[in-house]
């Protein structure tokens, strides 16, 4: 079952951190837009998303129904830190913090883990992705 909120929840912590982290703590090659998609014939119902990580520690992340990104379902906002292949996301009006192990492929290709299953994600799958830079 496709939940939005939660979905976004669980995606926004695909990239992101906690507003408690000190602001050094952001791993500079993750600055910048990225994008990314679930895989059409995976497990998970298929979207995807945008996602910015600014300089300030903000984040914004769009999540979208179709390949083209024209059919917005939701866009979430919060705060990021990530140091040491650990992006902690915090979104704005949740209380928990969702961290990933990442570590780069190249310059330009960043691979996710989520650390701990959520069991009010929409897919229970959907715990590995991975992100593009975006003009690379």
């Amino acid at each position: 079952m496709f939940k939005p909120l939660l979905l976004g929840a669980s995606l926004a912590a695909l990239l992101a951190g906690c507003a408690s982290h000190s602001p050094q703590a952001l791993d500079q090659r993750l600055l910048g837009e990225w994008q990314g998609m679930r895989d059409k014939n995976g497990p998970c119902q298929f979207f995807a998303w945008n996602s910015s990580f600014r300089p300030d520690g903000r984040f914004e992340i769009s999540f979208f129904a179709d390949e083209d990104r024209t059919r917005l379902i939701q866009t979430e906002r919060g705060t990021w830190t990530a140091s040491n292949g650990k992006n902690h996301l915090t979104t704005d009006g949740v209380k928990t913090t969702e961290v990933y192990d990442y570590r780069f492929v190249d310059a330009d290709t960043v691979e996710y883990v989520n650390t701990k299953a959520d069991p009010t994600a929409d897919c229970q799958a959907d715990y590995r992705f991975t992100e593009h830079r975006v003009g690379h």
